[in-house]
């Protein structure tokens, strides 16, 4: 008989850096409370970074709550998507990575929004994000302006990865550093 379970230790010689969390699973209010509470527990020291990372926190995984293709089902009455993060400690930054599945018709659009996003200098950058909150809203997350937020935030370019799943959905991944 094969073992059905996935080699942890593998999992952890994959990362080539201190893992202060690791998460996959639902992100509802009550996850969102707990792992906010914990980053900025862990990080109390370096209080500007904390903030920063928290910040960050807050909107890329509400893009998961509320976007992820993939969803638990009902948590209390409501649907909420399924996804990962991982927040590494490196010697001069923290990296911060999301992932979660997206439907195919939402990949080219979202990454050409990041790209835009990453073009841009932090005064247009502010410029970008007022325009996109006088469009008139569309479809759900079209605006982005979260991701405009982490960009903002960090004052570092959005790194994001398209992993095809199949002829309807991608895995999305969006990282980010944060100087210490």
């Amino acid at each position: 008989m094969q073992n059905q379970h996935p080699d942890i230790h593998e999992l952890f010689q994959l990362y080539d850096t201190d893992i202060l969390l690791s998460y996959k699973g639902p992100f509802d209010k009550l996850i969102l409370f707990t792992l906010g509470t914990y980053i900025e527990q862990i990080l109390e020291a370096e209080i500007a970074t904390a903030k920063k990372l928290f910040k960050i926190f807050i909107e890329l995984a509400q893009n998961i709550a509320y976007y992820s293709a993939e969803t638990d089902g009902y948590t209390k009455g409501e649907s909420v998507g399924i996804g990962s993060l991982v927040i590494g400690r490196y010697e001069k930054y923290y990296n911060f990575v999301t992932g979660n599945v997206i439907d195919n018709q939402q990949v080219t659009p979202l990454v050409e929004k990041c790209k835009t996003i990453n073009l841009l200098s932090r005064d247009k950058l502010r410029e970008y994000k007022r325009l996109q909150r006088s469009q008139p809203r569309g479809d759900r997350g079209s605006a982005h302006i979260g991701l405009i937020q982490v960009a903002l935030y960090s004052g570092k370019p959005l790194d994001v990865q398209v992993t095809q799943i199949d002829d309807k959905k991608s895995f999305l991944a969006i990282g980010v550093k944060i100087q210490k």
